[in-house]
């Protein structure tokens, strides 16, 4: 019994042993990221069609309510928990996001989709200082256009539990518009002229890992900040990350995630959880701004809690979004003749048989339109007119009802 016993506990040093002479100490100079970490992660590539559904939770530490700024503070925590959902496949990708409601905001759903040509965009209509309804039958929105005509430099897709995990997807227009498929975060950042400084291995929880510390520059804004990320890797599962330090040029913290609870998925060991700590906030510029010296405890902390993975390829039509509800927005750029990301603005009918004709009255009006010569300015202030009237119609729906409802309590 003492023997197996002090077997057991001598596991961990014999496993660091061989991770020793697996992987050598290398200094700055001359370090080089070994063959089987590449390997392993170069399969990240392979990574076959998926769905995710996690919960994330956001919550400010004592420290964070203290230093971060009120409004900052509640836009950061403005979602409570919420619910998320990221498919991809062959180029395609969607992201849900349902929110169970805060303070005086309702429960809410948020869909993006881009199917290879086009983006969606749904979400509840609402207006300054009114929450949105607990009845959204009547306030669907929808917005479709081209991805040529939208901004290389734009991005829509929130995918915190991949970044957590250090799955590399796209974000910007750019890369979407490229063939792309999922990437390892450290072969992503080297080949982007990131350089491994330093590769040992090393002890963290009683648990044999290898540290694999890259130095990259981030573009943020115009600017190239010089940014230090720890990789700390599991060989006992492929090198998985199971955990990711980032710190700034004065070697600052300035976030960590740990993840745990790994699950094999076509080869490679995927987290069901991961906890990441945020140092900073992002400032009036967008940028990240380390607002305490106290880098003892972070200033607020995500959870993500995978509730499911799907791995049959989702079909193709769910990476579009069709809505069909009477009453429903649509703002359909997806015509040929349109050349932005607003277009044809249209209500789905009471009947859907009208649809179609709904929709080539409004196509022929948007064309008549551009057809007109410059001096026609009555003409092109009259479809803009119509176009902003049934939204003109709705809030002034929905602030007499208020006013209605006001009035009787």
């Amino acid at each position: 019994m003492v023997v197996s016993s002090l077997v057991y506990r001598l596991i961990p040093a014999i496993v660091a042993c061989l991770i020793v002479i697996e992987v050598p100490r290398l200094n700055a100079q001359d370090a080089d990221l070994p063959e089987s970490i590449r390997l392993a992660h170069a399969r990240y590539a392979d990574l076959p069609p998926l769905a995710v559904t996690w919960t994330q939770t956001t919550e400010a530490t004592p420290i964070g309510r203290e230093k971060i700024a009120a409004d900052v503070l509640n836009r950061v925590l403005s979602d409570g928990s919420c619910v998320h959902q990221l498919a991809f496949r062959d180029g395609r990708i969607y992201m849900r996001h349902e929110t169970k409601g805060v303070s005086s905001w309702p429960p809410s759903t948020d869909e993006i989709a881009f199917d290879g040509n086009l983006f969606y965009a749904a979400h509840n209509l609402f207006y300054a200082g009114v929450p949105r309804s607990r009845e959204p039958k009547d306030r669907l929105y929808l917005r479709k256009w081209l991805l040529k005509n939208d901004d290389p430099q734009a991005s829509y897709f929130q995918n915190d539990y991949f970044r957590a995990a250090c799955v590399r997807l796209p974000v910007q227009i750019k890369e979407l518009a490229a063939s792309w498929h999922p990437q390892s975060e450290l072969l992503a950042l080297l080949a982007e002229g990131g350089r491994v400084e330093a590769v040992s291995p090393t002890l963290t929880n009683g648990h044999p890992l290898v540290l694999v510390r890259v130095a990259a520059r981030r573009l943020q804004e115009n600017d190239a900040l010089s940014r230090r990320y720890d990789f700390y890797l599991d060989p006992k599962r492929g090198y998985a990350v199971g955990r990711l330090e980032i710190r700034d040029e004065a070697d600052s913290l300035l976030s960590r995630s740990d993840c745990t609870q790994f699950e094999q998925l076509g080869g490679l060991w995927i987290p069901r959880l991961c906890r990441v700590e945020e140092y900073t906030v992002a400032g009036t510029q967008g940028k990240e701004k380390p607002i305490s010296k106290d880098f003892s405890s972070p200033l607020y902390v995500k959870c993500l809690r995978v509730n499911a993975f799907d791995t049959q390829p989702w079909p193709e039509d769910r990476f579009q979004l069709k809505y069909t509800t009477p009453g429903a927005y649509v703002n359909d750029a997806s015509f040929p003749e349109i050349s932005g990301r607003d277009g044809i603005f249209y209500q789905i009918p009471a009947n859907p048989q009208r649809l179609d004709e709904v929709i080539a009255v409004r196509r022929a009006f948007y064309q008549a339109w551009m057809n007109a010569e410059k001096k026609s300015r009555p003409l092109r202030m009259l479809f803009l007119v119509l176009n902003g009237v049934a939204l003109a119609g709705l809030g002034v729906y929905f602030f007499v009802r208020r006013r209605k409802k006001a009035s009787c309590t």
